[in-house]
């Protein structure tokens, strides 16, 4: 049976997916948590979003933007006046402390995700530097060092009784 060119864009858009998150299925797993309902996991609540918001035009041909990519997504605050920008010792995250504001706590940690342009390699931390302190330094080994890397960076908190964490929509800090 013949596919249509809109079932075969489908399809491609899919397999575009599935290939771009691929290193990233680790992080996801932990940033997109709170949609772990029932035999659904994380990673399928992610391909989701990123089949219905993660695709630009190029030209005549779609094209995943990672600027567009959530790593996680949840209520809690997100990070504001948010940077990141590399160091000798790797990659320096910064953020403004809005602890207090809405679901903001001073001891929310960072979530921080890099993945190089090719999509081979793939750092992450899942538990960084608190709300408060206002940075975070992500530590790379000096070969990693010359590589440009797509930068993002969410909050999660622990719930105290259910030891459950809530995320933050992860924010794209652009190519480092």
């Amino acid at each position: 049976m013949r596919k249509s060119p809109l079932n075969e864009r489908s399809q491609g858009m899919f397999a575009m997916v599935q290939k771009y998150l691929k290193t990233l299925r680790r992080a996801i797993a932990f940033g997109y948590q709170e949609y772990t309902v029932g035999a659904s996991l994380p990673y399928h609540a992610c391909v989701s979003y990123t089949r219905k918001n993660c695709f630009a035009l190029d030209g005549k041909d779609y094209r995943i933007d990672p600027a567009l990519i959530k790593v996680s997504r949840g209520s809690l605050m997100p990070p504001e006046d948010a940077k990141a920008e590399k160091v000798a010792e790797g990659i320096m995250f910064s953020w403004r402390n809005n602890s207090h504001i809405s679901s903001a706590k001073l001891w929310d940690r960072a979530f921080i995700v890099i993945h190089d342009l090719d999509n081979t390699t793939v750092e992450w931390v899942d538990l960084g530097n608190t709300r408060e302190k206002g940075e975070h330094l992500l530590k790379l080994d000096p070969h990693y060092l010359n590589k440009s890397w797509h930068a993002y960076l969410a909050f999660s908190q622990e719930n105290a009784y259910s030891k459950k964490r809530t995320f933050s929509d992860s924010l794209y800090l652009g190519v480092i």
